[in-house]
């Protein structure tokens, strides 16, 4: 039986999708402006919109306000049905992971951070900021904050390539009984933008995470900023 014929869109999509997958196309690449594709393909404005508008559904591509259209990074997911890490949530592909340190010190305790680690504004807290790396590609900005007891063990740790979750248990002798998340749309702010190589103002997905130990103290404030090209939540629901 003969195949189908596909519509102008299909076929562009597919020609596109090729290139991507085959490498011809790599993360991060810029693809042909909307012109150039319509004078190379023969088609209309709207065919190449309709194909570059299915692989952005696909999460193949990004497509930036007045920039154009760029191949998507490889993205990590994390499943939300249990309490875990990055890199335990990645398994064999956590060697993709790693973290380097932008800062580590000693500040007083704002009156949101404090009234996230139930403590009084002002007494002393460790924050531990540091920049996410996907294959080498940034992809989330983390600023955290942690109780003094805590902080005052893991000054010499190196974070480079483990959950903190894992580090708490380990060398901070907790046993971490749960977690509170707030997920939400964002924008980023020039300093995030910088460092994970975005426009000011692209989307990002922000994650609040408060983890508590298992007597229910809380033990680790943290704001997490996600490249939204990189990074999903998966979560398995039943009825």
């Amino acid at each position: 039986m003969a195949d189908l014929p596909q519509s102008l869109h299909a076929r562009l999509r597919d020609a596109l999708r090729a290139d991507i997958l085959g490498g011809r196309l790599r993360p991060g690449d810029k693809l042909p402006s909307e012109s150039e594709m319509q004078a190379e393909h023969g088609v209309s404005r709207i065919t190449v919109r309709q194909a570059l508008a299915a692989l952005q559904a696909d999460g193949l591509i990004v497509k930036l306000h007045g920039k154009g259209a760029f191949v998507s990074h490889s993205k990590a997911s994390q499943s939300l049905n249990r309490l875990q890490g990055l890199h335990e949530a990645l398994g064999s592909e956590a060697g993709a992971v790693s973290n380097r340190r932008l800062a580590w010190r000693q500040v007083k305790a704002t009156a949101a951070v404090a009234a996230q680690l139930q403590l009084r504004t002002g007494e002393p807290v460790y924050q531990l900021q540091t920049l996410r790396y996907l294959e080498r590609e940034p992809l989330s900005v983390n600023t955290s904050w942690l109780r003094p007891a805590l902080g005052e063990k893991l000054g010499r740790v190196d974070f480079s390539r483990r959950d903190l979750i894992e580090v708490f248990e380990h060398e901070g002798g907790l046993a971490i009984g749960r977690a509170e998340l707030e997920i939400g749309a964002g924008v980023a702010r020039p300093a995030d933008a910088r460092l994970l190589k975005i426009e000011p103002g692209a989307p990002v997905l922000e994650v609040q995470r408060i983890v508590y130990s298992q007597g229910g103290e809380p033990v680790h404030a943290e704001t997490a900023v996600y490249r939204a090209d990189t990074f999903r939540y998966r979560l398995a629901l039943q009825r």
